[in-house]
């Protein structure tokens, strides 16, 4: 047999395996169903063992399997029961082409990290990346928006439009299908050295939903990503991004993510991604479309606010700035302008955590 179409607009190839899922497939057996999230096959067909959201080898290194995330109900959940549905197979292969290449240089640290990077293997960590913040999303279909039970039960997943992810699932699924992925279909990547000073912990994770941003912080290494802007992104922020001149606080890492997003949402021309499929000689290419000169629209600096806001969370609270009052903070905010990555005169702040001396309360 030879590879074939579906009516729904599926590829499969001569054994029935599904080569591309259509938006539609993806929808319902990927988002809403409980099929493996690569392979799509469904439970019971072959044996499962699900897959940490959090891959295994993070939580080991960081000791997380009996800690908890806060969840945006406030609910908590351990890492060690953070997962979603896969098969044995998928998650076994995962583990071999993926995570033991993926663990290995970032065990060796931040310049292995940017050299790895550097040296043309950026496929691998978007991949890595894209692998979790799928993962992470799809587990948002077990949660309910409200914590209390006397409210419907809502879930957080309910609110996604759920076609967003489907150019991520193409791109994570190479491992699996063999498909080519011109140069284009990558969104942007940021390898970055961090610092603990003012982090509670030496790993984080955090993201920006509609922008398809993400964080992921690994110790001394922190990775951002953005998954749908074909490095439109990066070439936005780089001005900023050249001014860095040391290693990130946690909440400096934050406002990166922000810039990221923040570039990302204003293209004035998104990029168009498309599966090509060749029936007769069996090959299957992931493809964009870009506009053909990189261009932002009008900065919409309200916007940058918001994404400030929603990333840095309660973190909001605490923040202080030399000579300026929590109300001028606020606003700044609010008008998108708040840095805590530059001063005044645009140099990179080196502490921008400073403990508070003992017994002396947050104003």
């Amino acid at each position: 047999m030879a590879w074939s179409k579906t009516p729904d607009g599926s590829f499969l190839d001569s054994t029935g395996k599904v080569l591309f899922f259509s938006k539609d497939r993806f929808v319902n057996d990927i988002c809403l169903g409980h099929c493996c999230f690569i392979c799509g096959a469904q439970p019971g067909s072959k044996p499962f063992n699900d897959e940490h959201v959090i891959p295994d080898w993070v939580l080991r290194k960081f000791n997380l399997f009996d800690r908890t995330l806060t969840l945006p109900n406030g609910t908590t959940i351990k890492y060690s029961r953070y997962k979603v549905p896969c098969c044995e197979e998928c998650n076994s292969l995962m583990g071999l082409q993926i995570e033991q290449r993926i663990s290995a240089v970032v065990n060796s640290g931040p310049q292995a990290v940017r050299d790895h990077i550097a040296n043309g293997n950026s496929l691998e960590f978007f991949v890595w990346l894209g692998l979790i913040f799928l993962k992470t999303h799809l587990k948002d279909r077990d949660f309910r928006i409200e914590r209390d039970r006397r409210q419907p039960d809502d879930k957080i997943g309910d609110l996604y439009d759920w076609e967003t992810l489907h150019h991520i699932h193409c791109i994570v699924r190479c491992f699996v299908n063999g498909a080519h992925l011109d140069k284009d279909v990558f969104g942007s990547l940021g390898a970055f050295a961090a610092k603990s000073e003012g982090s509670l912990d030496e790993f984080d994770y955090a993201d920006l939903f509609a922008a398809q941003t993400m964080l992921l912080r690994l110790g001394d290494v922190v990775l951002i990503t953005t998954f749908n802007d074909a490095g439109g992104a990066l070439q936005g922020a780089m001005p900023r991004l050249e001014r860095i001149g040391g290693a990130l606080s946690e909440i400096q890492t934050r406002e990166v993510m922000v810039d990221f997003a923040f570039m990302n949402l204003s293209l004035k021309e998104r990029p168009r991604f498309h599966t090509e499929c060749d029936l007769l000689n069996e090959t299957l290419t992931e493809r964009a479309v870009l506009s053909d000169q990189f261009e932002l629209g009008d900065l919409d600096y309200a916007m940058r606010g918001a994404l400030l806001r929603q990333a840095l969370g309660d973190r909001i609270d605490h923040l202080q700035a030399a000579g300026k009052s929590a109300q001028e903070v606020e606003k700044a905010i609010d008008d998108g302008l708040f840095t805590v990555l530059f001063n005044d005169d645009g140099k990179f702040i080196e502490r921008s955590f400073i403990p508070l001396p003992p017994n002396v309360p947050a104003s």
